[in-house]
């Protein structure tokens, strides 16, 4: 059966309320284990999401589970309980909207089957009125079998954090075949992604869900303060928009709207997020978080809501190809004389052209496509939210408006690979990469010698909606915007500006992998470095190092610290990367940023 908006609400329990177990045989007490920790997200001022997972000895058997909130970390002060049902038809999780809590207060919770108790997780609600500093983790991309998770480790392990913000690909899809993504380490560590094969089926996302959930490091950062969550493509297939996937096969795989339905289902289950709302689209799960009167969060949805259709330079047949003189590799000329171009049409199929000809990508084509006017990353009725949003976030006075985003948004353009490192660097850094690989990088290398955008699947890919999402910055009139994205696998620090110059409308963290591997590292030297000298929007990047970023807003300045987290050992030492310094000014645009 092929899923819609509709009928995706009605398979998932969550939505509709808690699972019927007359017809189940209800476990004894004794008879589960809580091996998956506890978790809590969405905070509200007064209401929080606790979650946890209970393991029968019988899968087919449903559970009560009790729960209990308390204001100390001894549950001697008691603020809330109850108990919650659960069962196969959710995968034994468990998840409660704790309601009636005080605004701006720790609170400690935990979860039991009779005398079995799980292990206990702190949380926190948001603020009302005054606040004097709020601590923010970033998070995003943490393909299991690459690395440990040493960055959830440190999180942690924080002495004030109010909230952890997961900008998505909280799993990764991909088996565990030899040549799978991340598996050259993933064989070294013994991290072997559970199924062996792309999930594909509801069981097949449930149990990656759970073999990330064992894992000791992430079950210790979900303990320690309340999550807010979104998904990008992993948490479905690589490069998701509306309609489809990359790494989708509807021949093999059928489907991508049962696919997407069995993906989103699993993720509403094991993660501590608000179940959808009713009359809502299903995949829709942009939405705001105030913290006094120091600042909003604001988390995006663009990937399966309205997304456009996304070219891919590495994708065969999304490029167009066409003829160029290069004679002088400095100023190559596209051939359009009919004559020359019959005359090398006759070329073998395949084979290189005749000096001084070359293939290379049709720039003026892509830069057609991209432009179009009607493609979409947000959607009409989401730009339209965000623009309230941030309006009422400036007209309250706050001095920081956090925008959660999951692609990078700045400007910039394909790395001149060659330019950078001549071609004798070239020749070293390909020497370096695994044989089955160069002939794909050296390919890549060529493309991106070229002047166009660097990533078609970020916002680079989009140029009207990025130019929309500038003029709803610059209607604001004041404010301060930060926006902090995932997906990249490196550190970026950008400034956004309207195309053509102007003020500087907001700064960019880009936050790094827990543990996803970035396209520098292929490269084999530090990439960061030429995206940086072509200059544009991007004022650092770092393409080498892991991690997450940390954002410390008072209403004297914002902090945020690049914290650098190695992924192959422990004991593990951490690093602060790289800092900044950002203070709120009045008007459009932003101050100056100061390296710290």
């Amino acid at each position: 059966m092929r899923m819609n908006r509709r009928n995706l609400l009605t398979m998932l329990p969550l939505a509709a309320g808690a699972p019927n177990l007359a017809a189940a045989q209800v476990v004894a007490a004794g008879d589960v284990r809580f091996l998956h920790g506890v978790a809590s997200g969405d905070p509200l001022p007064d209401a929080v999401v606790i979650w946890t997972r209970v393991t029968p000895v019988d899968p087919g058997a449903a559970t009560p589970v009790d729960w209990v909130v308390a204001e100390d970390p001894t549950f001697t002060d008691v603020v809330a309980t109850g108990r919650a049902e659960t069962g196969p038809v959710r995968d034994h999780t468990v998840k409660v909207d704790v309601g009636a809590l005080k605004p701006g207060t720790d609170y400690w919770y935990r979860f039991s089957v009779g005398t079995v108790t799980s292990p206990s997780g702190r949380t926190r609600t948001l603020p009302i009125g005054p606040v004097k500093e709020v601590v923010l983790a970033f998070v995003t991309c943490a393909l299991y079998p690459n690395g440990l998770f040493n960055a959830y480790d440190h999180i942690a392990k924080s002495d004030k954090l109010d909230a952890v913000i997961e900008l998505g690909d909280y799993i990764y899809e991909y088996g565990a075949a030899p040549d799978d993504y991340g598996m050259v380490n993933g064989v070294k560590l013994g991290r072997i992604p559970e199924p062996a094969h792309d999930l594909v089926t509801l069981a097949d996302y449930r149990t990656r869900y759970a073999q990330y959930r064992r894992d000791p490091d992430l079950q210790a950062a979900h303990a320690r303060a309340p999550w807010i969550c979104v998904w990008d493509d992993h948490e479905v297939a690589n490069d998701t928009w509306k309609g489809g996937a990359e790494n989708h096969h509807e021949k093999t795989e059928g489907a991508f709207d049962d696919r997407k339905a069995a993906a989103l289902r699993a993720w509403y289950e094991w993660i501590p997020a608000r179940d959808p709302v009713p009359g809502r689209a299903f995949e829709a799960i942009n939405r705001s978080f105030d913290f006094g009167d120091l600042m909003s969060l604001t988390m995006l949805e663009s990937r399966l809501t309205a997304r456009s259709y996304q070219l891919e330079y590495d994708r065969p047949g999304d490029i167009p190809f066409v003829i160029y003189d290069v004679s002088d590799p400095k100023a190559r000329k596209r051939v359009t004389d009919p004559a020359v171009l019959a005359k090398l049409g006759e070329s073998p199929r395949g084979a290189p052209l005749p000096a001084p000809y070359a293939y290379g990508p049709d720039v003026e084509a892509i830069e057609a496509f991209i432009s179009n006017p009607d493609r979409q990353m947000l959607g009409t009725t989401q730009e339209v939210w965000l623009a309230r949003t941030l309006a009422a976030s400036v007209a309250a006075g706050k001095p920081w408006q956090v925008i959660g985003n999951e692609v990078i948004m700045a400007r910039a353009r394909s790395p001149k690979i060659a330019e950078m490192l001549g071609e004798q660097g070239v020749q070293i850094a390909l020497a370096k990469m695994p044989a089955s690989i160069r002939p794909q990088a050296k390919q890549l290398i060529d493309v991106m010698s070229y002047d166009q955008p660097f990533d078609l699947d970020g916002w680079d890919g989009y140029p009207a909606a990025r130019a929309r999402f500038d003029g709803i910055l610059k209607a604001l009139g004041g404010g301060n915007p930060i926006v902090v994205s995932g997906d990249s696998h490196a550190f970026w620090l950008n400034q956004l500006r309207e195309l053509g110059g102007g003020p500087t409308l907001a700064v960019e963290f880009g936050v790094s992998a827990i543990t996803s591997p970035s396209i520098g590292e292929y490269a084999g030297f530090q990439l960061g470095d030429v995206f940086v000298a072509q200059r544009g929007e991007v004022t650092f990047c770092d393409q080498l190092a892991k991690g997450y970023v940390r954002l410390t807003l008072t209403h004297e300045a914002a902090h945020g610290e690049l914290i650098a987290v190695p992924i192959t050992e422990k004991p593990y030492e951490a690093r602060v990367l790289a800092a900044w310094r950002l203070r709120p000014t009045q008007g459009v645009g932003i101050l100056a940023l100061e390296r710290v």
